[in-house]
C-alpha cells in the first residue's frame, strides 16, 4: 500500500477517511475547480480502491469530479482494526459518502457486483440522479451457479429452496475440490461476509437480489451486459428492464 501511493501519488488525487458506523471508508477524489458534475465510483466482490484509481484516473479531466471509495467488506476494509463485512443495503455507505462531501446530485457507477450495489443504492438514495451498471448483476446465487453443470445447478437451487444445510455443505465442499473457480468464489465469499460454511454464505448472498427493486428505481439508467459474462447470465438484462420503472438507455 505504501509503495502504491508512492508510485501513483502524482496522479493528483486526494485521500479521505469517511466516518461510517464504528470505522471509516477509504476514498479518493479527483476534483476540478470547473467541474459541475460528480461521478461516484465503487466496485464489487473482490475490488479494491487502488485498482479503481488506476482504471478511472484517465477520466479525471473530463468535466466530472471523481469520488472513488471502498464500501464495507471491500478492498482493505476487512483488514482494519474495526472490521466490516459485505452488506446488501449499499445505500448506507453511499449516503455516508454523499453526506461527507455534501453532494446532492451525483451519477453513480458500480462495477461487477457493484452493478447490483448501484441499483440497490439508487432505489433508496435519490441524490443519485443517474446510474451506470457496469455491468448488470441480478442476484448473488447467479455467480455460483452460472458455470455449474446444469444438473448440479438445479440440485443446488432445489436444496437452497428447501434450506437443506447439511446437503448443501456436503455438495459444495465436494464440488470445490474439483472446481478452482467455485473454490475461490466460496472461500472469498466467506471472507467477505464473515460466514463459515457454504450454506451460510448462500443465505447471506441471497439477500443481494434485484427482486422487487425495479419499481423503486426511477432514475436514468445505463445497463451494460456481457454476452458471455462468466458470473452473470445475460438473460437477466431482459428481466431487469421488464421489471423496472427506470429510464433506460
Amino acid at each position: 500500500m505504501q509503495n502504491f501511493y508512492r508510485a501513483y501519488g502524482d496522479l493528483g488525487f486526494e485521500q479521505h477517511e469517511i466516518p461510517y458506523d464504528n470505522t471509516s471508508l477509504p476514498a479518493v477524489t479527483f476534483m476540478q475547480p470547473s467541474a459541475k458534475k460528480n461521478l461516484l465510483i465503487f466496485g464489487g466482490y473482490d475490488s479494491n480502491l487502488e485498482e479503481l484509481i488506476l482504471w478511472f484516473s484517465p477520466l479525471r479531466n473530463n468535466g466530472y469530479n471523481l469520488i472513488i471509495f471502498d464500501g464495507p467488506g471491500q478492498g482493505n476494509m476487512l483488514f482494519k482494526k474495526e472490521k466490516s463485512h459485505f452488506i446488501m443495503n449499499f445505500e448506507k455507505p453511499v449516503a455516508a459518502v454523499l453526506d461527507y462531501f455534501s453532494l446532492d446530485r451525483v451519477t453513480a457507477l458500480g462495477l461487477s457486483w457493484g452493478g447490483f450495489f448501484v441499483m440497490r443504492a439508487a432505489a433508496f438514495e435519490k441524490r443519485i440522479e443517474k446510474v451506470i451498471a457496469l455491468d448488470i448483476f441480478y442476484q448473488g446465487l447467479d455467480a455460483l451457479t452460472i458455470a455449474m453443470n446444469p444438473v448440479l445447478a438445479f440440485v443446488l437451487k432445489t436444496l437452497v429452496h428447501f434450506k437443506c444445510k447439511t446437503w448443501i455443505d456436503v455438495l459444495l465442499t465436494h464440488a470445490m475440490t474439483r472446481d478452482l473457480d467455485l473454490n475461490w468464489k466460496i472461500r472469498r465469499g466467506c471472507q467477505l461476509t464473515g460466514t463459515k460454511t457454504p450454506y451460510d454464505l448462500i443465505q447471506n448472498i441471497k439477500k443481494h437480489s434485484m427482486k422487487g427493486l425495479g419499481p423503486l428505481i426511477n432514475q436514468e439508467v445505463l445497463l451494460l451486459a456481457g454476452e458471455k459474462d462468466q458470473y452473470v447470465p445475460v438473460k437477466r438484462l431482459r428481466q431487469i428492464k421488464k421489471n423496472s420503472a427506470m429510464q433506460q438507455k
